[in-house]
């Protein structure tokens, strides 16, 4: 007597099977980018596996693992081993960013790739999955309907997305520093009268029709400036809570476009030899939609590169007058 799985098996329409190459391919060659990544090393790998908590000297061992696992699965007497071993290494990869709370819905779609691709060229692990009842899965192939296909690759996509949102702290905090052959008093002025962040603002240069407003004393505490801008700049205030000679100064913003918000600010000012190490931190709290908005945009590395700018203008301004 014969069961579903002694059934002969059917050959794969032509569209489920070149789509499935397909998707095999994307998954293929995710995997050994990130591979050949860890090989060259480039300064986003050094800089992200310390954050993730592993050496960079282990960077070029798992690229090597997970090219043998990619290399498994692309060969077809392997694949069904080769697709287990990535598997395995993507549910660690998703445990690593989670535990630092970062993004890690990408594993999580190269794995739903990895074995839709091979579902849809392989009948024979199509019959080990129940997509309908006895007598036999034989014709599975040909009920499999691509909008069912598409709409779960969606399903899966959006539910990784909420779920990585939800995982978020619902606090954020934005840190870059920059050394400057200057006095802390020289690199002090130049953030304590707002007056003079338009010579180094990385934002100043975005809309040369912005129009700000100061308030309040000339600077130091107390003082605060108004802006109101194009979309790139928005509008809102920004006022000086604290702020103590050549060490700090806090800052209290209010954003008013393209969205609401209030948020703190710090820098901090610490010799280093004849140099300064200025430090500018953005710190805030963000509520659901917030924290969908800045995953979307991935608004903490934009943040961290106009801070990153702000901070190497600040540095040109401050050593030219120095010259001077």
């Amino acid at each position: 007597m014969s069961t579903n799985l002694e059934a002969a098996p059917a050959t794969p329409s032509k569209p489920a099977l070149w789509f499935g190459y397909l998707l095999t391919a994307l998954s293929g060659v995710a995997m050994g980018m990130s591979a050949m990544m860890k090989f060259s090393q480039p300064p986003e790998v050094v800089e992200g596996f310390p954050k993730l908590g592993y050496d960079i000297n282990l960077a070029a061992g798992i690229g090597a693992l997970e090219l043998t696992f990619t290399l498994l699965y692309l060969f077809p007497r392997t694949a069904m081993l080769g697709a287990v071993l990535l598997t395995a290494y993507l549910g660690g990869a998703v445990a690593t960013h989670v535990r630092v709370y970062d993004a890690f819905s990408s594993p999580i779609i190269i794995g739903v790739l990895v074995w839709l691709g091979l579902l849809l060229r392989d009948v024979r692990l199509r019959a080990l999955f129940p997509f309908r009842s006895p007598p036999a899965a034989v014709g599975i192939v040909r009920r499999l309907s691509f909008f069912k296909i598409i709409l779960a690759l969606i399903v899966v996509a959006i539910a990784s997305f909420l779920f990585k949102v939800a995982l978020q702290k619902p606090e954020f905090a934005v840190t870059r520093s920059e050394t400057i052959n200057a006095t802390r008093t020289a690199v002090f002025e130049r953030v304590n009268d707002l007056h003079k962040w338009e010579d180094w603002s990385p934002w100043a240069k975005l809309d040369p029709n912005v129009k700000n407003t100061f308030e309040g004393a000339d600077s130091g505490t107390g003082a605060a400036m108004h802006w109101s801008g194009n979309d790139q700049v928005g509008e809102g205030r920004m006022t000086i809570t604290e702020s103590v000679p050549a060490e700090r100064i806090k800052f209290a913003l209010d954003f008013i476009r393209p969205f609401e918000d209030h948020s703190t600010s710090e820098f901090t000012f610490r010799p280093e030899g004849d140099k300064t190490v200025v430090t500018w931190t953005m710190m805030g709290k963000n509520n659901f939609a917030g924290r969908v908005f800045c995953t979307l945009l991935n608004m903490e590395k934009k943040l961290g590169d106009d801070f990153s700018k702000g901070l190497a203008s600040m540095k040109s301004v401050v050593e030219s007058a120095d010259k001077k």
